[in-house]
Parts: C-alpha cells; sequence; structure tokens
C-alpha cells in the first residue's frame, strides 16, 4: 500500500496529524482507569466517572476498583476482586456491574491487563470497561423469549398428547360402535326381507314405502362400513412401515383393481411419474389415497362423456406433488368448499357412495404432514393437488 505523499499536500497543517492522546482518553466511548496491586484507583477517564456517578477527586487514591464493582452471588466467590485475580496470574474477561453513586448500576464487560516492573513485580493494573446495557437486554429478552417458547412447547405437547389419547378412545368407540351395530341392523335387514315376502301389502303406497326403508337400512349400513374404514385404515397406518413406493406398477395394479362404471365409456388414465419416479409412505395409506382419488374421478364422471384421468407427480419449490385431475361434473367450491373434507358429506346426490373417501383421504394426507389443494370447475372437471413435504426420494 502507498504511503502518503505529504509534498503533494503543501496547505495541510502537520499540527492537525498530531493525536491529542490525553482528549482520546478522557473521550473514549469506553471507561478506562489505572489502579494499584491492591486496587486503589489513580486514574480514571471521564466516560468512566459519567458511569459512575463520581468526582474524580473523590475516587483516586481513596477507593478501591473492587469496592465499584458487584458480581451475581454465583461468582462473587471467583471474582470478587480484580487486583488479586490478576496477581494470580488469571487475567481473565468478566461481566461486572458498576455501582453507581445514587445506588443504580451499569452492566459492564471488564478486560484487565497487569504490568510488572523490571524485577517483575506488579506495578499497575490498566482496566478497560464496555457499557453492555443494551446487550444485557437483548440476552434477557432472548432467556425470557426462550422460557416463552419453551413453555408454548411444553403446552402443545401436553395438548398434543392429549389430543392423542382422545382420538384413540375416539376410534376405538367408533370401532367397538359400528362393530356392536352392524349385526343387528344386519339382522333388521333379514327380517325385513323375510317381512316382505310373507306379507301381503294391499295399499297402493306400500312399495314405495318399502323402497325407503330398504334405502334407510342401505344407508346405514354404509355410515356403518364407513366409519369400520376409517378406524381400520388408521390402525393399519400405525402398524405399516414407510417405504419407497414405485409409482408406476403401484399405480396401475389400483387402476385395474377399480369397479367398471354401468354404462360408462371406457376411461383413459394418464400416468406421468418421470418427474418423481417414487414416494416414501405407509403403502396402505398411499392406495387409500389414490383408490379414493381415482375411484370417485369413474364414480363422478359426465355420463356423456368419456372420464378422462391423470396422475402425475412433480415438484413444486422442493416439496413433492402428487395431483389427480379428471374432466368429471366437478364440484361447486364457493358453495361445498369448506365442507369438502368433512365425513359423511356427498354433493351429488344421484350417485351412490358413503361420503367417506376424501375424508380419508384428507385424514391421510394431514397426518404425513402433507395438505391438499383444490381447483374444480362445474361441468368440467376438478385437481386434487396433493404437497407432501418430505415424502420425496
Amino acid at each position: 500500500m502507498r504511503g502518503v505523499n505529504y509534498k503533494m499536500l503543501p496547505a495541510l497543517d502537520l499540527r492537525l496529524t498530531e493525536e491529542n492522546l490525553d482528549d482520546l482518553y478522557e473521550n473514549a466511548p469506553c471507561g478506562y482507569c489505572s489502579c494499584l496491586p491492591d486496587g486503589t484507583l489513580v486514574k480514571l477517564n471521564q466516560t468512566l466517572l459519567g458511569w459512575l456517578g463520581y468526582t474524580r477527586q473523590e475516587l483516586v487514591a481513596s477507593q478501591c476498583l473492587q469496592h465499584l464493582l458487584t458480581v451475581g452471588a454465583r461468582l462473587h466467590y471467583e471474582m470478587h476482586c480484580v487486583p488479586l485475580l490478576l496477581l494470580q496470574g488469571r487475567v481473565r474477561e468478566v461481566s461486572y456491574s458498576l455501582r453507581h453513586k445514587d445506588g443504580g448500576t451499569v452492566p459492564v464487560l471488564l478486560n484487565a491487563v497487569l504490568l510488572r516492573d523490571g524485577d517483575g513485580e506488579p506495578l499497575v493494573i490498566r482496566v478497560t470497561l464496555f457499557d453492555i446495557t443494551d446487550r444485557r437486554k437483548y440476552e434477557q429478552e432472548l432467556l425470557r423469549t426462550k422460557a416463552q417458547a419453551e413453555e408454548q412447547r411444553e403446552q402443545l405437547r401436553a395438548q398434543n398428547e392429549q389430543l392423542t389419547r382422545i382420538n384413540a378412545d375416539l376410534d376405538s368407540f367408533v370401532y367397538t360402535a359400528s362393530h356392536d351395530l352392524k349385526q343387528p341392523v344386519h339382522n333388521l335387514k333379514g327380517l325385513f326381507e323375510e317381512f316382505e315376502r310373507s306379507a301381503t301389502f294391499h295399499d297402493p303406497a306400500a312399495a314405495s314405502m318399502v323402497h325407503m326403508f330398504h334405502e334407510a337400512l342401505q344407508q346405514l349400513l354404509g355410515t356403518i362400513d364407513g366409519l369400520t374404514e376409517v378406524v381400520q385404515q388408521q390402525r393399519q397406518l400405525e402398524e405399516a412401515p414407510v417405504e419407497a413406493v414405485l409409482l408406476q406398477p403401484f399405480a396401475e395394479e389400483i387402476i385395474r383393481s377399480l369397479p367398471q362404471q354401468r354404462e360408462q365409456l371406457q376411461p383413459v388414465f394418464t400416468l406421468n411419474f418421470t418427474e418423481l419416479p417414487t414416494l416414501r409412505m405407509a403403502r396402505p395409506a398411499l392406495h387409500s389415497v389414490l383408490y379414493n382419488l381415482l375411484s370417485n374421478a369413474l364414480k363422478y364422471a359426465e355420463p356423456d362423456r368419456r372420464p378422462r384421468v391423470e396422475v402425475r407427480t412433480t415438484w413444486l419449490e422442493g416439496i413433492p406433488v402428487l395431483s389427480v385431475q379428471d374432466n368429471g361434473r366437478g364440484i361447486d367450491l364457493a358453495r361445498h368448499g369448506s365442507a369438502l373434507f368433512q365425513l359423511f358429506r356427498r354433493f351429488h346426490p344421484d350417485v351412490t357412495g358413503s361420503g367417506v373417501g376424501l375424508y380419508l383421504v384428507n385424514r391421510l394426507v394431514h397426518q404425513v404432514g402433507g395438505r391438499i389443494e383444490v381447483a374444480s370447475k362445474v361441468g368440467q372437471g376438478t385437481t386434487f393437488r396433493l404437497l407432501l413435504p418430505g415424502l420425496g426420494s
């Protein structure tokens, strides 16, 4: 690095280059002081005097440095006297508090250096002090924030444990209730069928009432089966391991198992898993998700239009996305969007169903930390986009 060519600055007053060390010492933003080996103060700068609230005459040669310092009880025994530490060869940087004349304190970071004479004897201690009020406030605020966060985590953990217990109790109750109800309802159905065969109905409205009774029984059985399926799916998930599922053969197998809808044109399926060939998920859960979405795509197809269903995987900002798009009836999201994933909710009454499929899909996706986005237009079709963080492989 080139030096300054003072010959090129003839108008410069060289007195301006001379530093006034006394001014620098007195008005430095940090506190300075010097004391004898026993701690007696011999010199202080104006900054330190301002922090302490004393005059120079009140301190120099009459006060010891350790009398102006205070530390926490835990450190008091070890660090009660800076000169003692220095004389023992334990020079260190320590956080202290300065006692102000009016009783207040100023938190400081203290750094001390011991100078010795030609014979190696302690001569003077030079001390530098930095005001760390802002840092202390930040540390205290950080501690409060950490304590609050820890308290919130503990509350959430307790709430999650409580919800887990409640869900387990509810699942057990639902499974038991549905299991216990199924047989009596089947018995009721059998008795009514026998009654229908043996009885003679003279009322013209009887046939309609019998049909309504059959529908009510079927709806009741469907509800019981749906509740049982929800609990069974949950129990299977708790036991099934997470694995990398190769999507192409997996989806093809599901498509082959789909029931063919009556009077429906042959559906066309397009599978595109090039971008993300596998997903890491419990196989039963993934099977339930895809099966329900694909079977719904066929169930709610437009009667006079060939069903076209596209299944693909992509990445969205590092998140795996599984999407299923159809060209079916569509859903009026403005009307039904808030109830789309509720249990036993159905939006096309003329199509048979239990209203369990989308509830299961949403529950399974949420259990693996994902979410579902839905886009739909009535008469044009629906797209389900499953965002599944951490499931890509």
